[in-house]
């Protein structure tokens, strides 16, 4: 899928960057090694990325057929962009194991951008996809419960060709993206046919949605993709070697972060210190928006934001993660302050849990969480402070890589993910109750143009009449400000339906004091 995947699923590296970059870190999965598997030849497929038709980087694509008769399936790319006046270059190479019915057996997936790297393993087991990731020196264990092996941006071609296309046809697919760990069904549709320039053969537009997310490709009968193309105006065309290897050489690298910011007919006054802000939206449909009252209201076409002054929020007592705990596992919880413990519900359950990016049972995350909020009175205090040290601590500049709370804790630096993966780490560490929005928020800091960019922010369980309350540690606010418009919630899993919204959503400032 080209938005899911294609500003981590970009690189031009050998796959032995594994056993160069990930140093004395071990997993139990064992590599693949292509050499000992492929038995026939392999043809090398580039194509061209392409922003509104200026090149931003290329990809190229090999498989080959393996002793058992499936296949052997490598990728390798690059992307190159502009992040906040900054230019950033994401590498990254994979490779996939094909049994002979064209299902995926293993997977490896490998990042590096700017000295951020990830690296991810996995393989089909009886009833699930165990998986390793290697980030910030550490090795994480994954297992999703999947009854199937799931399609992959890998394996996609080689299953298409199971499948006698016609226009009109349809059918779903299991789909896992491995950047992103989201797991969904893919809905793939032909809507049309052409024939291939030069030559008599036809091919098939296939139209594909996944998690909120749609594109369309160009198909052979063979399965070999010519053309994709996605929102954004992001596009991959089928060309040569040296046409895709020479596409960067004289091109300006592209400001994506402008280039998708939602505009306004007008700037917004005193933004950082708005309370309400109203506005129309359009381009998407509204029933996308979440809703949380009183905070964040959706009356037909028009979003509500209300954010509580400071002194509204109640000073409860602060959560103590190691030691209020019934004996069957479930927290318990000093809300009201003057009544006995509460039981947690599932929501502030799994905001207190750790994560795949969000590691608050770590020592050094657990150790940090303590020692900035060891005088802090209460619930309200310990928030605060984080968001003041968060805000202090970390160098303000773009990461193009995925958001590991423990990493950016021992690097220092980073944007809105990279301060909110270590927010809520450190919340949930200390026992307050966090989790991750992410949406838009208004600002005339990026080249001076007061528009609405995406951005990334955390919300922490304070009580009251609005127990979650929006922080924002990149801006050092508490609360948030109140152009601040959630539009997904969760972990990376959910944050990647966000794509499905960029590059159509508008909006139009009602009012806002």
């Amino acid at each position: 899928m080209l938005l899911v995947e294609l500003l981590a699923v970009v690189a031009f590296v050998a796959l032995a960057a594994w056993a160069t970059t990930r140093g004395d870190v071990q997993g139990a999965l064992r590599p693949i090694d292509p050499e000992a598997l492929v038995t026939g030849p392999s043809q090398d497929r580039w194509m061209g990325i392409f922003f509104e038709d200026q090149p931003v980087g290329y990809a190229v694509t090999s498989q080959s057929n393996t002793a058992d008769g499936g296949a052997l399936v490598r990728s390798r790319s690059l992307f190159r962009m502009v992040a906040m006046g900054s230019i950033q270059q994401v590498i990254t190479a994979s490779t996939a194991v094909l049994d002979a019915d064209k299902t995926m057996k293993r997977f490896e997936f490998y990042m590096d951008s700017d000295q951020i790297k990830l690296a991810v393993r996995g393989e089909m087991r009886p009833g699930e996809l165990h998986m390793e990731l290697v980030q910030a020196g550490e090795v994480q264990s994954l297992d999703l419960p999947m009854d199937q092996a799931p399609a992959m941006s890998m394996s996609l071609e080689r299953l298409l060709t199971r499948e006698e296309l016609a226009v009109g046809q349809r059918f779903e697919l299991p789909y896992f993206d491995p950047v992103t760990l989201a797991q969904d069904t893919m809905q793939v549709e032909v809507t049309g046919v052409e024939l291939v320039p030069g030559t008599a053969e036809e091919a098939y537009w296939l139209t594909t949605r996944f998690a909120g997310v749609e594109s369309r490709r160009l198909v052979t009968p063979g399965g070999e993709t010519l053309r994709e193309e996605g929102g954004l105006g992001l596009s991959l065309v089928r060309m040569t070697r040296e046409e895709a290897e020479s596409l960067l050489d004289n091109s300006e690298p592209v400001d994506l972060i402008a280039r998708s910011a939602v505009a306004l007919s007008r700037p917004i006054p005193s933004a950082r210190s708005s309370q309400v802000l109203e506005v129309t939206v359009s381009g998407v449909d509204p029933a996308r928006i979440p809703r949380q009252p009183p905070q964040q209201q959706v009356d037909g076409d028009r979003i509500k934001i209300m954010m509580p002054l400071s002194a509204e929020i109640p000073s409860l007592p602060r959560y103590l993660a190691d030691t209020l705990w019934e004996t069957n596992g479930s927290p318990l919880f000093l809300e009201p302050p003057d009544g006995p413990p509460q039981p947690a519900g599932p929501e502030l359950i799994a905001a207190l849990q750790p994560g795949t990016l969000i590691p608050s049972d770590h020592r050094e995350i657990r150790d940090a969480a303590w020692g900035i909020l060891e005088r802090t009175p209460d619930r309200k205090a310990a928030a605060r402070e984080l968001v003041r040290w968060v805000y202090a601590e970390l160098d303000k500049r773009p990461v193009l890589s995925l958001p590991n709370g423990l990493e950016v804790l021992r690097r220092k630096e980073g944007d809105c993910n990279e301060h909110t993966a270590l927010y809520v780490s450190l919340a949930r560490a200390a026992g307050i109750p966090a989790r991750i929005a992410a949406g838009l928020v208004y600002t005339d800091q990026m080249d001076g143009t007061p528009n609405f960019y995406y951005h990334a922010w955390p919300e922490v369980h304070l009580g009251g009449d609005t127990p979650w309350v929006p922080v924002d540690p990149t801006f050092g606010q508490f609360p948030a400000d109140a152009t601040h418009i959630k539009l997904v919630e969760g972990d990376l899993d959910r944050q990647v339906e966000i794509l499905g919204m960029m590059g159509r959503i508008q909006l139009e400032v009602v009012e806002v004091r």
